[in-house]
Protein backbone atom coordinates (compact mmCIF):
# COMPACT_ATOMS: atom_id res chain seq x y z
CA UNK A 1 0.00 0.00 0.00
CA UNK A 2 1.47 2.97 -1.22
CA UNK A 3 0.07 6.33 0.15
CA UNK A 4 1.50 9.68 -1.37
CA UNK A 5 0.34 13.01 0.86
CA UNK A 6 0.63 16.18 -0.21
CA UNK A 7 0.08 19.45 1.73
CA UNK A 8 0.80 23.26 1.55
CA UNK A 9 -0.26 23.98 -2.24
CA UNK A 10 -1.09 27.85 -1.03
CA UNK A 11 2.31 28.21 0.21
CA UNK A 12 5.08 25.65 1.61
CA UNK A 13 3.95 22.84 -0.60
CA UNK A 14 5.50 19.65 0.36
CA UNK A 15 5.06 15.97 -0.62
CA UNK A 16 5.76 12.89 1.49
CA UNK A 17 5.27 8.82 0.69
CA UNK A 18 4.30 5.74 3.02
CA UNK A 19 4.36 2.47 1.92
CA UNK A 20 3.16 -0.58 3.90
CA UNK A 21 2.66 1.93 7.37
CA UNK A 22 6.26 2.98 7.07
CA UNK A 23 7.36 6.93 6.25
CA UNK A 24 9.56 6.76 3.40
CA UNK A 25 10.57 10.02 1.97
CA UNK A 26 9.35 13.81 2.40
CA UNK A 27 10.13 16.68 0.63
CA UNK A 28 9.59 20.23 0.39
CA UNK A 29 9.01 21.94 -3.35
CA UNK A 30 11.15 25.03 -2.41
CA UNK A 31 13.90 22.77 -1.61
CA UNK A 32 13.56 21.02 -5.29
CA UNK A 33 12.62 24.43 -7.17
CA UNK A 34 13.89 27.66 -5.79
CA UNK A 35 10.82 29.77 -7.30
CA UNK A 36 7.63 26.91 -6.81
CA UNK A 37 4.52 28.01 -8.15
CA UNK A 38 1.47 28.63 -5.38
CA UNK A 39 -1.64 26.91 -5.91
CA UNK A 40 0.31 23.96 -8.22
CA UNK A 41 0.99 20.30 -8.02
CA UNK A 42 4.50 19.84 -6.27
CA UNK A 43 5.61 17.97 -9.19
CA UNK A 44 9.55 17.94 -8.49
CA UNK A 45 8.79 17.05 -4.87
CA UNK A 46 6.50 14.24 -5.96
CA UNK A 47 9.19 12.86 -8.56
CA UNK A 48 12.06 13.06 -5.67
CA UNK A 49 9.26 10.84 -3.05
CA UNK A 50 8.57 8.31 -5.45
CA UNK A 51 12.02 7.75 -6.54
CA UNK A 52 13.09 7.76 -3.35
CA UNK A 53 10.40 4.90 -2.03
CA UNK A 54 11.44 3.16 -5.74
CA UNK A 55 7.64 3.48 -6.88
CA UNK A 56 5.91 4.77 -10.00
CA UNK A 57 3.09 7.20 -10.16
CA UNK A 58 0.57 3.95 -11.65
CA UNK A 59 1.79 2.44 -7.95
CA UNK A 60 -0.08 4.53 -5.89
CA UNK A 61 -2.21 3.54 -4.24
CA UNK A 62 -3.90 6.46 -2.50
CA UNK A 63 -2.99 10.47 -2.94
CA UNK A 64 -4.25 12.34 0.60
CA UNK A 65 -4.54 15.58 0.17
CA UNK A 66 -4.70 18.60 2.55
CA UNK A 67 -7.34 21.03 1.58
CA UNK A 68 -8.24 23.73 0.55
CA UNK A 69 -8.94 21.46 -2.30
CA UNK A 70 -12.06 20.36 -4.47
CA UNK A 71 -13.08 17.26 -6.67
CA UNK A 72 -13.95 19.91 -8.74
CA UNK A 73 -10.87 21.64 -9.06
CA UNK A 74 -8.58 21.78 -11.71
CA UNK A 75 -5.86 19.98 -9.29
CA UNK A 76 -8.33 17.24 -8.95
CA UNK A 77 -8.35 16.66 -12.73
CA UNK A 78 -4.24 16.75 -12.57
CA UNK A 79 -3.98 14.40 -10.02
CA UNK A 80 -6.20 11.77 -12.37
CA UNK A 81 -4.46 12.76 -14.68
CA UNK A 82 -0.74 11.80 -13.04
CA UNK A 83 -2.62 9.48 -10.85
CA UNK A 84 -4.66 6.86 -12.59
CA UNK A 85 -5.35 4.33 -9.92
CA UNK A 86 -5.10 6.28 -6.74
CA UNK A 87 -8.03 7.17 -4.83
CA UNK A 88 -7.81 10.83 -3.64
CA UNK A 89 -8.28 11.75 -0.12
CA UNK A 90 -9.30 15.22 0.81
CA UNK A 91 -8.15 16.04 4.68
CA UNK A 92 -9.54 18.99 6.66
CA UNK A 93 -6.22 21.55 6.92
CA UNK A 94 -6.27 21.80 10.77
CA UNK A 95 -7.01 18.15 10.96
CA UNK A 96 -3.92 17.75 8.92
CA UNK A 97 -2.17 20.25 11.31
CA UNK A 98 -3.51 18.39 14.00
CA UNK A 99 -2.60 14.17 12.59
CA UNK A 100 0.97 15.47 12.07
CA UNK A 101 1.56 16.58 15.29
CA UNK A 102 -0.57 13.83 17.27
CA UNK A 103 0.44 10.37 15.10
CA UNK A 104 4.28 10.88 15.38
CA UNK A 105 4.19 12.04 18.91
CA UNK A 106 4.26 8.84 20.52
CA UNK A 107 1.50 9.11 22.89
CA UNK A 108 -1.27 7.16 23.35
CA UNK A 109 -3.78 9.91 24.83
CA UNK A 110 -2.55 13.61 24.67
CA UNK A 111 -4.27 17.22 23.88
CA UNK A 112 -3.63 18.60 20.42
CA UNK A 113 -3.81 22.12 19.52
CA UNK A 114 -3.25 23.60 16.31
CA UNK A 115 -2.80 27.45 15.44
CA UNK A 116 -1.91 29.00 12.05
CA UNK A 117 -2.93 32.19 9.88
CA UNK A 118 -5.87 30.93 8.22
CA UNK A 119 -6.73 27.09 6.97
CA UNK A 120 -9.89 26.08 5.66
CA UNK A 121 -11.61 29.50 7.18
CA UNK A 122 -10.36 28.12 10.40
CA UNK A 123 -7.22 29.27 12.60
CA UNK A 124 -6.72 27.25 15.35
CA UNK A 125 -8.69 23.86 16.53
CA UNK A 126 -8.33 22.23 20.00
CA UNK A 127 -8.26 18.05 19.46
CA UNK A 128 -8.03 15.32 22.36
CA UNK A 129 -6.61 12.37 20.69
CA UNK A 130 -6.56 8.76 22.01
CA UNK A 131 -5.43 5.83 20.39
CA UNK A 132 -5.99 6.07 16.37
CA UNK A 133 -8.76 8.83 17.05
CA UNK A 134 -9.19 12.49 17.00
CA UNK A 135 -11.97 14.48 18.74
CA UNK A 136 -12.31 18.08 18.07
CA UNK A 137 -13.25 20.23 20.94
CA UNK A 138 -12.71 23.53 20.49
CA UNK A 139 -12.15 26.06 17.10
CA UNK A 140 -11.17 29.69 15.72
CA UNK A 141 -12.39 31.07 12.79
CA UNK A 142 -10.62 33.72 10.60
CA UNK A 143 -10.47 36.78 11.23
CA UNK A 144 -9.68 35.92 14.88
CA UNK A 145 -6.39 34.54 14.22
CA UNK A 146 -3.47 34.73 15.83
CA UNK A 147 -0.71 33.90 13.43
CA UNK A 148 -2.75 36.95 11.27
CA UNK A 149 -1.96 39.54 13.92
CA UNK A 150 1.60 38.12 14.09
CA UNK A 151 2.03 38.84 10.11
CA UNK A 152 0.33 42.18 10.77
CA UNK A 153 2.73 43.34 13.24
CA UNK A 154 5.97 41.75 11.10
CA UNK A 155 5.26 43.64 8.63
CA UNK A 156 4.39 46.79 10.76
CA UNK A 157 8.04 46.49 12.26
CA UNK A 158 9.49 46.67 8.71
CA UNK A 159 10.05 42.88 7.65
CA UNK A 160 8.14 40.74 5.44
CA UNK A 161 4.99 39.49 6.60
CA UNK A 162 4.36 35.38 5.96
CA UNK A 163 8.08 34.53 5.20
CA UNK A 164 10.59 36.78 8.29
CA UNK A 165 7.83 36.36 11.30
CA UNK A 166 10.90 34.92 12.87
CA UNK A 167 13.14 37.99 12.86
CA UNK A 168 10.29 39.57 15.18
CA UNK A 169 10.34 36.44 17.40
CA UNK A 170 13.44 37.07 18.34
CA UNK A 171 13.62 40.76 18.58
CA UNK A 172 11.63 41.15 21.95
CA UNK A 173 15.07 40.20 23.37
CA UNK A 174 16.02 43.54 22.60
CA UNK A 175 12.52 45.08 24.17
CA UNK A 176 10.47 45.30 26.48
CA UNK A 177 6.46 44.29 26.68
CA UNK A 178 5.59 48.13 27.11
CA UNK A 179 2.28 47.78 25.12
CA UNK A 180 1.14 44.99 26.10
CA UNK A 181 -1.80 46.37 27.31
CA UNK A 182 -3.04 47.51 23.61
CA UNK A 183 -2.42 43.95 22.29
CA UNK A 184 -4.79 42.51 25.07
CA UNK A 185 -7.44 45.18 23.79
CA UNK A 186 -6.57 43.91 20.28
CA UNK A 187 -7.28 40.32 21.13
CA UNK A 188 -8.77 40.41 24.49
CA UNK A 189 -7.84 37.65 27.08
CA UNK A 190 -11.02 36.40 27.74
CA UNK A 191 -9.53 33.34 29.28
CA UNK A 192 -11.45 30.66 27.00
CA UNK A 193 -12.24 30.06 23.35
CA UNK A 194 -15.00 32.75 22.82
CA UNK A 195 -12.50 35.62 21.31
CA UNK A 196 -13.17 38.04 18.45
CA UNK A 197 -10.06 40.47 17.54
CA UNK A 198 -11.48 44.00 18.04
CA UNK A 199 -11.68 45.39 14.50
CA UNK A 200 -11.40 49.06 15.57
CA UNK A 201 -7.86 48.81 15.28
CA UNK A 202 -7.52 47.44 11.80
CA UNK A 203 -8.33 49.53 8.57
CA UNK A 204 -9.34 47.64 5.45
CA UNK A 205 -8.56 50.29 3.33
CA UNK A 206 -4.73 50.43 4.50
CA UNK A 207 -3.05 47.57 2.24
CA UNK A 208 0.69 48.56 4.24
CA UNK A 209 2.42 47.99 7.39
CA UNK A 210 -0.45 45.54 8.73
CA UNK A 211 -3.05 47.29 7.92
CA UNK A 212 -3.32 48.76 11.53
CA UNK A 213 -5.96 52.14 12.02
CA UNK A 214 -5.49 54.86 13.31
CA UNK A 215 -6.52 53.85 16.97
CA UNK A 216 -3.95 51.50 17.05
CA UNK A 217 -1.62 53.87 16.04
CA UNK A 218 -2.49 56.23 18.76
CA UNK A 219 -2.29 53.86 21.11
CA UNK A 220 1.48 53.52 20.09
CA UNK A 221 1.59 57.33 20.34
CA UNK A 222 2.66 57.25 16.93
CA UNK A 223 1.11 60.35 14.56
CA UNK A 224 0.19 60.04 11.29
CA UNK A 225 1.44 56.05 11.13
CA UNK A 226 4.76 56.91 10.91
CA UNK A 227 6.19 53.47 11.07
CA UNK A 228 7.84 52.15 14.13
CA UNK A 229 11.99 51.91 14.55
CA UNK A 230 14.50 50.76 16.89
CA UNK A 231 13.77 50.67 20.35
CA UNK A 232 9.90 51.14 19.72
CA UNK A 233 9.86 47.95 17.30
CA UNK A 234 11.81 46.15 20.08
CA UNK A 235 9.12 46.81 22.30
CA UNK A 236 6.23 46.40 20.05
CA UNK A 237 8.00 42.94 19.61
CA UNK A 238 8.05 42.35 22.69
CA UNK A 239 4.03 42.99 23.83
CA UNK A 240 3.13 40.62 20.68
CA UNK A 241 5.29 37.68 22.19
CA UNK A 242 3.87 38.23 25.70
CA UNK A 243 -0.04 39.15 24.72
CA UNK A 244 0.75 35.67 22.40
CA UNK A 245 1.97 33.82 24.89
CA UNK A 246 -0.88 34.74 27.32
CA UNK A 247 -3.45 33.65 25.28
CA UNK A 248 -2.14 30.08 24.06
CA UNK A 249 -1.60 29.46 26.93
CA UNK A 250 -5.12 29.61 27.87
CA UNK A 251 -6.14 28.15 24.43
CA UNK A 252 -4.13 24.97 25.43
CA UNK A 253 -5.60 23.79 28.91
CA UNK A 254 -3.84 21.22 30.79
CA UNK A 255 -3.62 17.61 30.97
CA UNK A 256 -0.42 15.12 31.10
CA UNK A 257 0.54 15.30 26.77
CA UNK A 258 0.17 18.27 24.77
CA UNK A 259 0.91 18.00 20.75
CA UNK A 260 1.23 21.03 18.67
CA UNK A 261 1.32 21.70 15.42
CA UNK A 262 0.85 24.53 12.82
CA UNK A 263 2.89 27.55 11.42
CA UNK A 264 2.37 29.71 15.17
CA UNK A 265 4.61 26.72 16.97
CA UNK A 266 7.51 27.43 14.73
CA UNK A 267 7.83 30.41 17.55
CA UNK A 268 10.36 28.87 19.79
CA UNK A 269 9.98 31.40 22.50
CA UNK A 270 5.94 30.23 22.44
CA UNK A 271 6.82 26.76 22.87
CA UNK A 272 9.44 27.60 25.69
CA UNK A 273 6.82 28.91 26.97
CA UNK A 274 4.28 26.23 27.43
CA UNK A 275 7.28 23.61 28.44
CA UNK A 276 8.11 26.07 31.52
CA UNK A 277 3.97 26.64 32.26
CA UNK A 278 3.73 23.42 33.78
CA UNK A 279 0.42 22.77 32.17
CA UNK A 280 1.54 19.77 30.63
CA UNK A 281 4.33 16.91 31.55
CA UNK A 282 5.36 16.46 28.44
CA UNK A 283 4.70 18.57 25.09
CA UNK A 284 6.12 17.85 21.29
CA UNK A 285 6.10 20.12 18.65
CA UNK A 286 5.95 18.21 14.61
CA UNK A 287 9.50 19.31 13.37
CA UNK A 288 7.38 20.36 9.90
CA UNK A 289 4.85 22.72 12.05
CA UNK A 290 4.28 24.76 8.71
CA UNK A 291 1.63 23.75 6.07
CA UNK A 292 4.58 21.54 4.66
CA UNK A 293 3.49 19.21 7.63
CA UNK A 294 0.09 18.56 6.16
CA UNK A 295 1.73 16.44 3.71
CA UNK A 296 2.88 14.13 6.74
CA UNK A 297 -0.81 14.72 8.46
CA UNK A 298 -2.75 13.66 5.30
CA UNK A 299 -0.87 10.23 5.21
CA UNK A 300 -1.58 9.88 8.79
CA UNK A 301 -5.17 10.51 8.22
CA UNK A 302 -5.40 8.10 4.98
CA UNK A 303 -3.73 5.24 6.96
CA UNK A 304 -5.67 5.46 10.52
CA UNK A 305 -9.17 7.13 9.28
CA UNK A 306 -9.47 5.29 6.02
CA UNK A 307 -7.61 2.29 6.17
CA UNK A 308 -8.73 2.08 9.50
CA UNK A 309 -4.70 1.14 10.41
CA UNK A 310 -3.91 0.93 14.24
CA UNK A 311 0.14 0.75 13.99
CA UNK A 312 1.24 4.27 13.57
CA UNK A 313 4.01 5.86 10.97
CA UNK A 314 7.89 6.30 13.18
CA UNK A 315 9.40 9.79 12.64
CA UNK A 316 12.92 8.43 13.34
CA UNK A 317 14.72 10.98 11.28
CA UNK A 318 13.70 13.51 9.56
CA UNK A 319 16.14 13.66 7.17
CA UNK A 320 13.87 12.63 4.51
CA UNK A 321 14.60 13.97 1.08
CA UNK A 322 17.25 13.19 -1.06
CA UNK A 323 20.91 13.76 -0.54
CA UNK A 324 24.06 14.46 -2.52
CA UNK A 325 27.15 12.00 -1.80
CA UNK A 326 30.43 14.21 -0.60
CA UNK A 327 32.79 12.76 -3.01
CA UNK A 328 30.35 13.79 -5.62
CA UNK A 329 30.03 17.58 -3.95
CA UNK A 330 33.73 17.50 -4.08
CA UNK A 331 33.93 16.36 -7.84
CA UNK A 332 31.80 18.69 -9.04
CA UNK A 333 32.48 22.12 -8.08
CA UNK A 334 29.91 23.62 -10.12
CA UNK A 335 27.05 22.11 -7.98
CA UNK A 336 26.36 24.76 -5.31
CA UNK A 337 25.87 27.08 -7.89
CA UNK A 338 23.49 25.04 -9.79
CA UNK A 339 21.65 24.56 -6.60
CA UNK A 340 21.82 28.05 -5.20
CA UNK A 341 21.92 30.69 -8.07
CA UNK A 342 23.00 33.29 -5.50
CA UNK A 343 25.89 31.10 -4.77
CA UNK A 344 27.65 32.63 -8.32
CA UNK A 345 27.79 36.44 -6.90
CA UNK A 346 29.09 34.99 -3.50
CA UNK A 347 25.98 35.38 -1.46
CA UNK A 348 25.57 31.70 -1.05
Amino acid sequence: MIILGLGGLGRNAAAAVARDGQLIAAVEQKKMARNPTPGVLPMEAIRACLELAKAKPEAVDIVAIARPFSSESELHLELRTHFPRARVVAAEHHMAHAAAAYYFSGFERATVLTLDRNGDFRCGARWMAEGTQLHLEKELYYPDSIGDLYSRVTELIGFDANAEEHKAQWLPASGTPAYASLFEQVFPLDGGWARHTDRRFFDGERISRGGFSTRFYEGLGLAGGAPPRGKMAADIAASLQATVEKIVLQLAGTGENLCLGGGVFLNALLVAALERSGQFKNVYVQPSADNAGTALGAICIAWHQVLGQAGRMQLGSFCLGPEYASALSRNDPGMLSRIDPSARQGRG
